[in-house]
């Protein structure tokens, strides 16, 4: 079969969907690689390679809608159906494997093709195969939040079921491709929990050398004999090397949250290498590279509450303009505002917007209201980068509560998410 692999990345992650590209040209070198930007394209003169389809020259009529809409993470994930209707439908190909930006292959994907040339029309791998011991994190409601399968691998055949499924997923994420777990939805995954519904010849790959990665190490014995590597004696086909740390080989992923994690010799060899070879493509330049629609055209920063809700009545285009500092600093509508504990509407859609903030700061009550204007104006601040425009309103009530009062909500959103920045968006 005619079949192209592909990634998906920011401009800053091109030294990981690089690195990819090299283990793919190794492993599969009769697969044709495609790299698409959910950004603008590089400079002119710095795409060290072909195939750099930026998102900007794919011709999406929502495309400024979803750029808006969608934090970094979210829009990289609001694309892929889009980027496989390029390749099956207008460049001809028979199949196309998906493979997120931070994988690399080590084996060709002879179960992949075998079952695409067999007759299935989706191959996917799900986040675990068996029950995971007691204690593990993440555990099994964890993928019951966040989705049955790992949609950093995916493979598509050009059938008119597949087809029929990709549009329709296309249309699911440009409406809703949100990391929502509160509302059912995480970007592109949730919605792919439905293809055994809508898909009869669908595949489900539980060989355990595809997409061994954090989430499911505890169930993988990853070993090492010279060069040859096998996860619970089976060769290792592809690594998901999903939360590592450029720069810190100790950190086998930073999704655990700083909790322990005792992967074994040959992961860590694995991470180490890893990071020699991002190192080596770039990675420490590539990732100074600004998100292009991470800011307004004024040069501010676009924060997550405010890709919530964008203005009404204004054309999409148009919403990258500036921000309206007098309307996202007015009280919020429905907040009891008095006795001087002030909530904007800022402090307002970051509060709906953070489970952990909803649990350690209640609107309901006056300790809760100063309790997020002090968040916000001492912490917030710093973990989004919020302007000091914003941060005026916050002062006039929220500076009166003990300190002592305002370090336990931290403690208590601390103890939640397992880190200090409680659902902080991923920027692969």
């Amino acid at each position: 079969m005619k079949t192209a692999i592909f990634t998906i990345c920011s401009r800053n992650y091109l030294a990981y969907a690089l690195t990819l590209r090299k283990s793919v040209e190794a492993a599969e070198p009769d697969c044709e690689f495609f790299i698409y930007l959910a950004d603008e394209a590089p400079e002119p003169g710095t795409a060290p390679v072909p195939n750099i389809v930026p998102v900007t020259e794919m011709g999406l009529p929502n495309l400024m809608d979803m750029a808006f809409r969608y934090t970094v993470m979210e829009f990289n994930t609001a694309i892929k159906a889009d980027c496989l209707l390029d390749l099956l439908a207008r460049r001809g190909f028979e199949a196309a494997i998906f493979l997120d930006p931070d994988i690399r292959l080590f084996a060709p994907l002879a179960e992949v093709h075998a079952a695409l040339e067999n007759g299935a029309s989706m191959v996917l791998t799900p986040h675990i195969r068996q029950p995971l011991p007691e204690g593990s994190y993440p555990d099994e409601s964890e993928f019951l939040k966040g989705g049955v399968f790992n949609l950093g691998f995916g493979a598509f055949a050009a059938t008119p079921e597949s087809l029929a499924f990709i549009r329709w997923w296309a249309g699911r994420l440009h409406a809703d491709c949100y990391s929502a777990p509160e509302r059912g939805l995480f970007v592109d995954q949730r919605f792919v929990d439905l293809a055994p519904c809508f898909v009869e010849n669908l595949s489900i790959l539980r060989h355990p050398g595809y997409n061994v990665a954090y989430w499911n190490i505890a169930n993988r014995d990853v070993t090492r004999t010279g060069e040859d590597i096998f996860v619970n004696g089976a060769p290792l086909v592809f690594f998901h090397f999903s939360g590592v740390q450029p720069g810190h080989p100790e950190v086998f992923s930073k999704h655990l949250g700083g909790r322990p994690a005792e992967p074994g010799e040959a992961v860590r060899e694995l991470v180490s290498d890893y990071l020699a070879a991002l190192e080596a493509e770039g990675h420490d330049g590539w990732s100074r590279v600004p998100y292009a629609f991470g800011h307004f055209r004024d040069g501010s920063p676009i924060l997550p509450p405010m890709r919530r809700a964008p203005p009404a009545g204004v054309q999409p285009e148009d919403w990258f303009a500036a921000p309206d500092t007098a309307w996202w600093n007015t009280p919020a509508p429905g907040v009891d505002c008095n006795k001087g504990a002030v909530v904007t509407r800022l402090m307002a859609a970051f509060h709906a917007l953070r489970p952990d903030l909803q649990a350690a700061f209640p609107l309901s009550s006056e300790a809760g209201r100063r309790g997020l204007g002090s968040w916000f104006r001492r912490h917030g601040a710093k973990e989004y980068g919020i302007p000091g425009a914003f941060l005026e309103p916050a002062r006039s009530g929220s500076a009166r509560l003990p300190a002592r009062q305002v370090m336990s909500g931290i403690r208590h959103i601390r103890q939640r998410t397992g880190a200090g920045k409680g659902g902080q968006p991923d920027n692969s």
